[in-house]
């Protein structure tokens, strides 16, 4: 009796090995799947994300688009660049002429020409506010 347990047991041992190596091989084979998985859907998500950036962008663009295209703007542009205005619009020219004196004077008087002549005394601004708050 004892030479049939050995034989079985001799029987029984190589396929216990075999079947430990044939686990070891699926773990293997199912950890190496489940990180090519991983590795896929993280790469998934960073273009969806780089998809939803880019959705936002062509929304900002095509919201530009419409500005520059709206009649707001060609308004400013016109008046901007080629100088032209409305017709119900006065436009006033205000230009400093450096050549002209002025005098040394502190009220604002108004010239025959329309030309005003302002102060060249120069004073700081702590001054300015000194005066205009407590010297009145």
């Amino acid at each position: 009796m004892k030479n049939k347990r050995l034989t079985g047991s001799w029987k029984i041992g190589p396929l216990i090995f075999l079947a430990i190596i044939i686990l070891g091989f699926l773990s293997y084979s199912a950890y190496k799947e489940f990180s090519k998985k991983k590795e896929v859907e993280s790469e998934i998500e960073i273009l969806r994300q780089q998809a939803e950036k880019i959705k936002q962008e062509n929304m900002s663009l095509e919201e530009r688009i419409a500005y520059l295209g709206s009649q707001d703007y060609q308004k400013i542009q016109a008046k901007d660049k080629l100088d032209l205005q409305d017709p119900n619009e006065n436009v006033v020219i205000i230009t400093q002429d450096l050549a002209v004196p002025v005098e040394e004077t502190q009220d604002f008087d108004i010239k025959s020409d329309n030309q005003t002549n302002y102060p060249t005394k120069k004073t700081s601004n702590f001054l300015k506010w000194w005066d205009y708050f407590f010297k009145k």
